[in-house]
């Protein structure tokens, strides 16, 4: 008799099985994919597909669905109902991983839709504002695949490369507008130190790409697009406190896009600090005003003008053993006992000093002529 049961029981749970069969396919490639996951769906009962694309899974219950899945696809499922072969199953890419790159801070860089072999990072305006505190752009672009930067001893000093090559070789732009140095094509972050408070996305590009314009950009291009036009009305009041008596006040109000279709902004702010080297004492300043007119859906027009002068003192150079002498701090390159306006708070005259203000204004009209043409 317990033999019997026994018996009933195995034959019963043989018959609510089902085995399923199919062939998982790209759609674009026509391809078979490997190594696609097929889950019985409410269950954990899974198998993988081989190198040619097939699979074969024996389900739990004699009717239901299995879920079809592979990393940058979109999911499929499929209804079966006892013994099944399902044929060709196509999944679709779904974009959403062109390009997955690890970097150390654990955040995962996804540059969506890219249609060319160039490597595409782009920072928004909420990761801006959380790295940028005190920083210059090549502070808050460290954590950036492919770039490297370097830290020097005042205000503004940093140097920043990509792909090994230097500033020299890596075109920097303004709403797409090149701001290297005319002269030498170099980069001095201390003449751009407000355009963290007023970006509202950076565009990191490794390595060459088409442009219309004859820059240098062997080892990528950095595009800062600037604040515009606010949909709603808002703004904020922040005080910043850092270390070595570091300062930065800023304000910032947009009125939104009212009625008909005028939407202003503006932003000012100030900092000073006395800088982590000795002698290295730096001040500035930042404003921003935006005007909006968006007279129909098709037509957008903005202008605006930001500019950050500034001034600092620069630090030299020394010695292993004058460091060690007097510490990490010490600073050689500066003077005692010089009549100057310049004069540090310590009463010192220092080496180095720049002062600079470079006022940056910029007028665009965005055209949309029809569904599949933009001006």
């Amino acid at each position: 008799f317990l033999f019997l049961v026994g018996a009933l029981v195995l034959t019963t749970g043989a018959m609510a099985q089902s085995t399923v069969t199919g062939t998982i396919m790209d759609a674009e490639m026509n391809a078979p994919l490997p190594a696609s996951n097929i889950i019985e769906k409410g269950t954990t009962n899974g198998a993988s597909s081989d190198f040619d694309g097939n699979f074969t899974i024996t389900t739990e219950a004699k009717a239901g669905k299995i879920v079809v899945s592979y990393v940058g696809y979109t999911s499929v499922t499929v209804s079966f109902n006892g013994n099944t072969d399902l044929g060709n199953i196509t999944l679709t890419s779904d974009n959403s991983l062109e390009e997955v790159v690890i970097i150390g801070s654990g955040v995962i860089d996804l540059a969506e839709d890219r249609k060319t072999p160039v490597a595409v990072t782009t920072i928004k305006a909420a990761e801006i504002q959380q790295k940028a505190g005190n920083w210059d752009l090549p502070e808050v672009l460290k954590s950036t695949p492919s770039v490297q930067n370097l830290k020097s001893g005042g205000f503004g000093d940093g140097q920043m490369f990509i792909r090994g090559f230097d500033q020299t070789n890596t075109a920097f732009l303004l709403n797409g507008q090149p701001i290297n140095g005319m002269e030498d094509g170099k980069m001095y972050w201390s003449n751009w130190s407000g355009v963290m408070d007023v970006a509202n996305a950076i565009q990191v590009q490794r390595g060459l790409g088409a442009s219309k314009l004859a820059i240098s950009s062997v080892g990528g291009t950095v595009n800062i697009v600037t604040k515009t036009i606010d949909r709603k009305e808002g703004g904020f009041v922040q005080q910043m406190v850092g270390n070595d008596n570091y300062t930065k006040t800023t304000a910032y109000y947009s009125t939104g896009v009212n009625e008909k279709g005028w939407s202003f902004s503006g932003l000012l702010g100030h900092w000073q600090g006395d800088g982590y080297v000795n002698n290295t004492d730096g001040e500035g300043q930042t404003y921003f005003f935006s005007v909006g007119y968006q007279p129909n859906e098709k037509h957008a027009l903005n202008f605006l003008l930001t500019g950050a002068p500034q001034s600092h003192a620069a630090a030299g150079s020394g010695s292993i053993k004058s460091f060690l002498e007097n510490g990490r701090k010490y600073n050689s390159w500066n003077f005692s006992g010089v009549d100057s306006p310049n004069t540090l708070n310590g009463g010192k005259y220092p080496g180095g000093r720049n002062i600079y203000h470079k006022p940056v204004a910029n007028i665009s009209w965005d055209w949309t002529i029809n569904e599949k043409s933009e001006l």
